[in-house]
């Protein structure tokens, strides 16, 4: 089989590269940037081990980078990776470039082809929108064509060991289509649970991310909970998991929830429920927490500084990624902007006007330094080389938990963590 992947973005591109290993796979984009540069081996996300798979899938000769949709015709599964936008006002998921990548295939989807949808979408979109359009050339599902959705489950920062063990979730209209996936995706390493219909795969594609913004709404109403106990949450949420698998859902907590997925998969869910007349209330109460944090952080700043300059230190929204959407920082500078404080932002690995690389040159002359991302990098600041260049009374507020509190004080800092003051 010859595989095509659509969509070359956080899903696409590494999927694509790692395909590569056992398939021939031509990976499909319609951004010409994007395609040049993956083209000479330049990787346009931020993704940690992506440039060795992918330089090794180009060096292989199985990978093909192309704007030209006319090489897949040769293509036997087609594997769609693009954006589903979402509304959270209207309930609305904004299929335009799902239905541009159906109409992109459709001149090259043949009798005997599988399409395998992964981008998230509501229950029944796969046998419904998806298959409206596959049928609207005269090619029958599942008699001409098959479909399959198995949704994408890894995290950004960790998408190739996500790739490589995580489960994989398959759900067919046909049989024949479900041995197909569970062939293809059973090289990328992980166990294969197939499930009844694609409207069960689909739906837990969106409990996947309901449980995690659930669980981050626990861990942040915990944080501020031990805030008013005078309680450190990093100790309690440690220790509470140590050992316990019944504590293992527990997560951090964070100055915001952060992300495309989280932010879209939970809400496309309540809109489903909505129309069938009910609510999802754990939702609505873990949205209460969550949607609170980025003013929260604000208050603990201006708690302990009335004025000053601050620096942010991270604008990415998790870790080692470069990804900002959602990311709680832009909230927080703009609640900082307009307290009258002189804000600052940095971040090793977003691009930005107003944001620096340098770590250190950003901190001159701040007596504030806030913490939004976990990335690697900060765990290693220099803090006796930071202290000589800070203002007077350096305030470090930890939002990650990233800094050693006893290392922050022994360097003459004053350290607040969320959740740990």
């Amino acid at each position: 089989m010859k595989l095509a992947v659509i969509g070359l973005g956080y899903v696409g591109l590494p999927l694509s590269s790692l395909l590569a290993r056992n398939y021939e796979v031509i990976a499909f984009d319609t951004d010409a940037t994007k395609i040049n540069k993956i083209r000479e081996g330049k990787v346009p996300i931020k993704e940690p081990g992506i440039e060795d798979v992918l330089s090794a899938a180009l060096e292989s000769g199985r990978l093909t980078i192309t704007l030209e949709s006319s090489q897949l015709k040769d293509s036997d599964v087609k594997i769609l990776t693009v954006g589903t936008p979402y509304d959270e006002k209207t309930d609305f998921v904004d299929y335009s470039q799902l239905e541009s990548a159906l109409d992109i295939i459709k001149p090259y989807t043949k009798r005997g082809d599988v399409i395998i949808l992964k981008s998230t979408v509501p229950p029944g979109t796969t046998m419904g929108f998806v298959k409206n359009v596959v049928e609207s050339s005269g090619l029958k599902v599942p008699n001409d064509v098959g479909l399959v959705f198995a949704p994408e489950r890894m995290v950004e920062g960790q998408a190739i060991r996500d790739f490589s063990t995580l489960p994989k979730i398959v759900g067919a209209s046909d049989n024949r289509s479900r041995a197909i996936a569970e062939q293809i995706l059973g090289t990328l390493g992980g166990k294969i649970i197939t499930v009844s219909n694609p409207e069960t795969a689909e739906t837990i594609k969106m409990v996947d991310n309901y449980a995690r913004y659930v669980f981050l709404g626990l861990t942040n109403e915990l944080a501020l909970t031990c805030e008013k106990l005078n309680l450190d949450v990093l100790e309690i949420i440690r220790s509470a998991k140590d050992d316990y698998p019944r504590n293992s859902g527990l997560l951090l907590p964070g100055p915001g929830v952060g992300g495309s997925c989280l932010n879209k998969d939970p809400f496309i869910l309540r809109g489903v429920t909505r129309k069938s007349g009910m609510e999802l209330e754990m939702l609505k109460s873990a949205q209460l927490i969550n949607s609170q944090m980025p003013r929260h952080v604000f208050n603990l700043v201006k708690s302990f500084r009335k004025a000053g300059t601050v620096t942010i230190l991270g604008v990415a929204f998790k870790g080692d990624t470069d990804d900002t959407r959602y990311t709680p920082a832009y909230q927080i500078r703009d609640m900082l902007t307009r307290g009258k404080y002189l804000v600052r932002m940095s971040d090793p690995l977003v691009f930005g006007k107003d944001i620096s690389k340098d770590i250190y040159k950003t901190c001159e002359g701040s007596n504030i330094i806030v913490i939004l991302t976990d990335h690697s990098e900060y765990s290693n600041i220099d803090l006796p080389r930071l202290k000589t260049i800070v203002g007077p009374t350096p305030l470090i507020i930890d939002t990650r938990g990233i800094i050693d509190r006893d290392a922050a004080t022994n360097n003459g800092f004053e350290y607040h963590g969320l959740g740990r003051l």
